[in-house]
């Protein structure tokens, strides 16, 4: 196709917002704002009345099936409304070259001739099987199948994990799966000499996450615990959790909650935090919240973080510029620590960790994306039936 000077792009929540999806749909349209592109922004979120809906569904799927992760987003009542407000957007958005849809979930296929372009980090079926470890239930199972309807019905699906790509080129039919690295979303430049000097007389920890990380931090304070009395100035602070999400915490804990990046002051705390850590550790199982961990390195922070699938296949099996922990033991994270504490090669762990990670800008991101989508490219795959869906995943 021509060049692109106009994209709808459709996200879950307001993409001028820096609170969105840890601030991609704000990125990506950005860039495309910067790369010269006109940028007609469409949210899909769940209105008012939905969300309320939502809480009630959960609520009694949670008594009578407490796994399921279906909610009314799921729902094929919210799936038609989308497709409504789609449409709504295709009529108030004529001129558009193409639709980006900065989700797996939802598509124009069907609704329109422009090209579809979607962009996520994975799909739903990848995070029940693969997160939860077990096959989709009968209320999820709809909603797999349409998801699967609008991969296979895309001209380019663009993919944030090389094994989430993978998985997805051996499910699909459609040809047009990409992996081109992963993006860092740091808002302001990084000054190294500064960030050096600080890190290399810091002695605190620093861990990001929600509460799906929890277990990560229980097992980073309990490693703090065990240090403190060789490294009395030590300190650690957590980032996304609160104190009310644990019984007690020992001295030099700190936590602050989530941080917003879109309100001054706590922009301001997040990245003094960020300057400040001596290194950045979360090891949860199976993911540790990756988006965070190379926004640290960004600032030149070396991490720890357990072997998962994504991390490794990224950075390598040996990275240098961080320890991968392999042991849930408490111990085994303290003597991690303590040797990134007092590594005589810490300053050379800072600047690999921040080179590890420069590939990883917004604005080569969406060159690379725009240089694929703007290109002759395989057949589009064929216009599936909303039936053949589950089908054509398999």
């Amino acid at each position: 196709m021509a060049r692109i000077r106009q994209a709808t792009v459709f996200s879950l929540g307001d993409s001028s917002a820096l609170s969105t999806w840890s601030n991609v749909p704000y990125f990506f349209t950005e860039t495309l704002l910067h790369k010269g592109v006109q940028v007609n922004r469409v949210d899909l979120a769940p209105r008012l009345l939905a969300k309320a809906l939502n809480r009630a569904l959960v609520l009694c799927l949670r008594l009578f099936h407490s796994k399921s992760t279906f909610d009314y987003t799921r729902s094929i009542v919210h799936y038609w409304d989308v497709r409504r407000r789609i449409a709504k957007a295709e009529r108030r958005f004529p001129d558009s070259d193409v639709n980006i849809f900065l989700t797996f979930s939802f598509s124009s296929a069907g609704l329109s001739d422009k090209p579809v372009v979607l962009f996520a980090d994975w799909t739903y079926d990848h995070c029940i099987t693969h997160f939860r470890e077990r096959s989709p239930d009968r209320f999820e199972q709809g909603s797999v199948a349409r998801e699967d309807f609008q991969i296979e019905s895309a001209d380019h699906v663009f993919v944030l994990f090389p094994r989430v790509a993978e998985h997805m080129r051996a499910r699909y039919h459609n040809p047009n799966i990409h992996y081109l690295g992963n993006v860092v979303n740091a808002l302001i430049p990084v000054d190294s000499a500064a960030v050096l000097r600080t890190k290399c007389s810091s002695s605190n920890l620093l861990f990001i996450g929600g509460k799906k990380y929890i277990e990560g931090a229980r097992r980073l304070i309990a490693a703090y615990e065990l240090l403190k009395p060789s490294f009395p100035a030590l300190t650690l602070t957590l980032i996304g959790l609160s104190r009310q999400d644990f019984r007690s915490l020992p001295a030099g804990v700190e936590c602050h909650g989530y941080l917003d990046k879109g309100r001054d002051d706590q922009r301001n705390t997040y990245y003094e935090l960020m300057r400040n850590a001596r290194v950045i550790v979360n090891t949860t199982p199976k993911w540790g919240a990756f988006s965070a961990m190379i926004e640290a390195m960004q600032f030149f922070t070396p991490v720890i973080v357990t072997p998962y699938d994504e991390f490794v296949r990224t950075f390598g099996r040996d990275i240098p510029f961080g320890m991968y922990c392999e042991d849930e033991h408490p111990s085994t994270l303290a003597t991690l620590i303590e040797q990134m504490l007092t590594s005589a090669r810490y300053a050379r762990l800072c600047t690999e960790a921040h080179a590890a990670v420069q590939a990883f800008s917004w604005p080569a991101y969406i060159d690379r994306v725009l240089n694929i989508v703007e290109k002759p490219s395989p057949r589009r795959a064929p216009l599936l039936r909303a039936g053949d869906a589950q089908e054509a995943g398999r």
